[in-house]
């Protein structure tokens, strides 16, 4: 049986390619982390459009969890989504912002529920005007 630690679920936004990369690399996820990228990352679990969203991230999340006996899922939301409409979509940056937390919060209950044992970790990106991306944990 093939083991690692994590499980990182991020947006699929091109946007956050390099910077995910850089972030995994900094936090030794590089071989020891199973990936999955979907627009919008969590909202499939806290904010659905149908239940096989939820579905193919608990899907994916149960493959992990059997195969590779992960111990820690990271959730990685990020500002400006156009899952969730973008910038526009909320009257304020503070409100967009106070959202993503929300669904990561709801995304861990969701997966805490089937499993108790993993570890969730939060994280929200932020990309500024000159493309810089700013990665925070968050509880």
């Amino acid at each position: 049986m093939h083991e690692c630690k994590h499980l990182i679920i991020h947006c699929i936004d091109f946007r956050f390619g390099k910077a995910i990369k850089r972030y995994m690399e900094e936090k030794e996820l590089l071989n020891d982390c199973d990936i999955v990228a979907l627009a919008g990352a969590t909202k499939g679990l806290s904010s659905p459009v149908g239940a096989e969203e939820t579905e193919v991230l608990m899907g994916q999340i149960d493959i992990s969890k059997k195969l590779h006996n992960m111990k820690e899922v990271i959730l990685m939301n990020h500002m400006d989504c156009g899952a969730y409409g973008g910038h526009k979509a909320f009257p304020s940056i503070n409100e967009e912002r106070t959202h993503h937390l929300e669904e990561m919060a709801k995304a861990a209950v969701l997966i805490n529920s089937k499993y108790p044992d993993l570890n969730i970790k939060k994280v929200l990106a932020d990309i500024n005007e000159a493309g810089e991306v700013a990665f925070v944990e968050v509880t």
